[in-house]
């Protein structure tokens, strides 16, 4: 029996080598045509199409080597099989740092400059102060507080929505559709930190991110199917929103035509804001299955209610 690593080699690969380092009496496959489908107990996979998990009649344990399992949420997937999600609290930072440094590279207009710089351009002029800049926050789960209290640390005035009633210290926090549209009516720069579901699911469409102030600026370390890309494009184009920083996309990666891609006002980055270590991915995932072998429940095991 053993564990099957369902992830392009990529970023498959460390993983497999730190659970074979972890337990060296593991058997791991890398690839599926390689693993013996009735000895897999259990699966490592970033998204899955259906019929895939069929093919595996004892697995044990489906492992999500990141926060977010909605590409694993598949039609036909087994009842009673655990879904995993790794939860690194080294990942909260990581997201906390690129939306900082994202907003700070537009607020304080760095590109702009890089560009006066290579134009050979010494051309001062006023840069608007993090406090006169509103960031709202799409969810305030762990990591949507752990932005909240970074851009606060900063200077920006932040408030937040979730989905149901909440208080947070020094945050203005919104809930419910009205709250959202008066969040959005007072937000420079918004931020989702949304866990797919289907609530979200296209909730940042043309009428949803016309509420924003003109002029305002959008980061997205969420899930890209919770944006409807032709509308942030053409919000884009008209003006209405300055720019956006993207760490997501709805195609991953993208197709060479991919317009979000590649638009001179998006800041495009390939799903990098936060990555747990390899060690953490194998250490979390052999403590889950080793716990199911035993009897026991997994950790950090997905409410698949909520689908997170």
């Amino acid at each position: 029996m053993g564990i099957l690593v369902n992830i392009h080699p990529s970023m498959g690969a460390p993983i497999a080598a730190a659970l074979r380092s972890m337990a060296p009496g593991e058997t791991v496959w890398e690839h599926r045509d390689q693993a013996v489908a009735g000895e897999v107990e259990a699966m490592l996979a970033w998204s899955l199409k259906p019929g895939v998990l069929g093919s595996y009649p004892n697995l044990k344990l489906l492992f999500a080597p990141s926060a977010g399992v909605d590409k694993l949420l598949v039609p036909d997937l087994p009842a009673g099989l655990p879904v995993v999600r790794t939860v690194d609290p080294q990942q909260h930072v990581e997201i906390a740092q690129y939306v900082l440094g994202t907003a700070l590279r537009h607020t304080r207009e760095l590109e702009l400059f890089a560009e006066q710089q290579r134009a050979g351009q010494w051309l001062r002029r006023p840069v608007r102060a993090a406090a006169q800049c509103r960031v709202g926050i799409l969810g305030l789960g762990e990591v949507g507080r752990f932005v909240a209290r970074a851009m606060q640390a900063v200077g920006y005035p932040v408030a937040g929505w979730s989905r149901s009633a909440r208080e947070l210290p020094g945050i203005a926090v919104h809930s419910g559709p009205q709250g959202l549209r008066d969040m959005l009516a007072r937000t420079d720069i918004l931020v989702c930190a949304l866990p797919l579901t289907p609530e979200t699911r296209d909730l940042l469409d043309r009428r949803t991110l016309s509420l924003l102030p003109r002029g305002a600026y959008f980061i997205n370390v969420g899930r890209g199917e919770q944006v409807v890309e032709d509308d942030l494009l053409t919000l884009l184009d008209e003006g209405h929103l300055a720019g956006a920083a993207l760490d997501v996309l709805r195609e991953e990666p993208p197709s060479p035509d991919n317009r979000a891609w590649r638009h001179p006002k998006v800041f495009g980055t390939p799903h990098i804001a936060a990555q747990a270590s390899a060690q953490t991915i194998a250490g979390q995932c052999l403590a889950s299955l080793n716990r199911l072998r035993a009897g026991q429940e997994a950790l950090n095991a997905v409410d698949l209610s909520r689908g997170y």
